[in-house]
């Protein structure tokens, strides 16, 4: 047993649930009463979508070593998914009596709800971030726990020095250069031509809706609006499209790197690969009109969406450059995003984006749907039917109420969006543009106004 338990850590840790879970399977019936393995069976299956029976799972670990801390803190995190933020909560603070020096249990913790002035974690934090014992990882965790905790309470200079620390400790790296040519590539491969060229050779479905961005410039929040519709069904963000540009150099003859290798793939292939695609999100949902997959870094790929699916929608989620940015700064992403862990790289980053989409608005077919961060938050029902309209739905109201929809949510808005619209990510930024020289300047000369 221990070797399958062995196995399925490096399925898990490798981002392959469902592999687990089937590696698993058979096994379970044999370990109802042990802990470890319905703990990593319910991880199992929670990762890969079952998230009920993960927690049924968890409870029974939890009942057989209730003294557990790994235990509470994994099954706060499904409840925390699933929009049960009483009993993440719960479930966290347990895990944090049980294992007070926990970093990832404070920076989990720290994302359930928006903390007050007076609540005990304030002193706690700063008692953690102080010791001298600390790894670089739990440095990351803490800084980025405090960091959000002491904005809540409006303690923006301490929170910024936090923010710091954590992104400090994070030790990513991000090549700048290499991403500006990879930019470069793709704006001389999809070129206006060549897309009208091709858009024959792909799938005329309608069903892909595609919401692109920067992260945190409210594609959870637009995901939540739409997935609301019960002709919509959200799919979260999907690896997909970029796997499927991983795929092409083999199929390209001769083989030829992503993107030039699109001049090298048989005309068979697009379809093939949409057909795919689409056999994928029919997983998600067999009826739906319409399914989104909102992976922001789909940005990158929408002159080969164009071609795959001419029919499809995109909406292009847009917000301030310094609150998106910041934004970014302030939130630790679990893989990939290197370039969000340093202020330069972040505004350079954005520049390059920018620049891309740029040249996307110039020669797709269809103009992505622009929308503003502030003008849905200033003017929700109006924009929202605006949305709906646009991936050719008819309106429903229950899209104004976003916030009751009980889908899981699985990334970092997963608080925000089961609340009422407000304004309070409007103008973040000037909390803290003491700190924000270095983003300034690699952002200097964007298109977008930085007042």
């Amino acid at each position: 047993m221990s070797n399958v338990i062995a196995e399925a850590v490096k399925l898990l840790q490798a981002n392959q649930a469902i592999k687990a879970e089937a590696l698993m399977r058979p096994y379970y019936p044999a370990n109802v009463n042990n802990s470890q393995f319905l703990h990593l069976y319910a991880l199992a299956n929670s990762h890969s979508g079952e998230h009920s029976l993960g927690i049924d799972l968890l409870n029974k670990a939890i009942s057989l070593k209730p003294d557990i801390a790994e235990y509470h803190h994994n099954i706060a995190a499904i409840y925390r998914l699933v929009g049960e933020f009483n009993l993440s909560e719960e479930h966290y603070l347990t895990a944090l009596k049980l294992k007070p020096d926990y970093a990832e249990a404070y920076f989990n913790y720290s994302a359930t709800r928006k903390f007050e002035a007076d609540d005990p974690i304030l002193a706690e934090l700063e008692q953690q971030t102080a010791r001298a014992d600390l790894t670089d990882e739990d440095r990351c965790f803490l800084g980025f726990a405090a960091g959000k905790i002491f904005n809540d309470v409006k303690e923006y200079d301490k929170a910024f020095s936090f923010y710091q620390m954590g992104n400090r400790f994070k030790g990513a790296s991000f090549d700048i250069d290499r991403f500006r040519k990879d930019i470069d590539r793709i704006i001389s491969v999809f070129t206006f031509e060549r897309i009208r060229q091709m858009a024959t050779l792909g799938h005329q479905s309608k069903v892909p809706v595609f919401i692109v961005g920067m992260p945190r410039t409210g594609t959870t929040l637009v995901e939540q609006i739409l997935s609301s519709h019960p002709e919509i069904h959200g799919a979260g963000e999907l690896p997909d499209i970029s796997s499927i540009t991983g795929t092409m150099p083999q199929h390209a003859s001769p083989q030829t790197k992503y993107p030039e290798c699109i001049a090298c793939l048989p005309d068979k292939a697009f379809a093939g690969f949409a057909d795919a695609y689409l056999r994928r999100l029919r997983t998600f949902d067999q009826s739906a009109a319409r399914i989104i997959d909102k992976m922001p870094g789909n940005f990158m790929h929408l002159g080969l969406l164009a071609i795959m699916f001419p029919q499809a929608k995109v909406i292009h989620c847009r917000r301030h450059p310094l609150d998106t940015c910041l934004s970014c700064y302030f939130q630790r992403f679990r893989r990939g995003h290197e370039y969000s862990f340093n202020l330069s790289h972040l505004g350079l980053y954005f520049r390059e984006y920018e620049r891309l989409m740029q040249h996307w608005l110039e020669v797709l077919p269809t103009t992505p749907f622009e929308l503003n961060y502030s003008d849905l938050v200033n003017g929700q029902e109006d924009v929202s039917r605006k949305l709906v309209s646009w991936t050719g739905m008819p309106w429903n109201d229950v899209c104004l109420s976003f916030h009751d929809n009980s889908r899981p949510v699985t990334t970092a808005s997963n608080w925000q969006v089961r609340r009422p619209m407000n304004k309070s990510g409007l103008d973040r930024w000037k909390n803290y543009d003491q700190h924000l020289a270095p983003l300034r300047k690699a952002l200097a000369g964007t298109a977008q106004s930085l007042n």
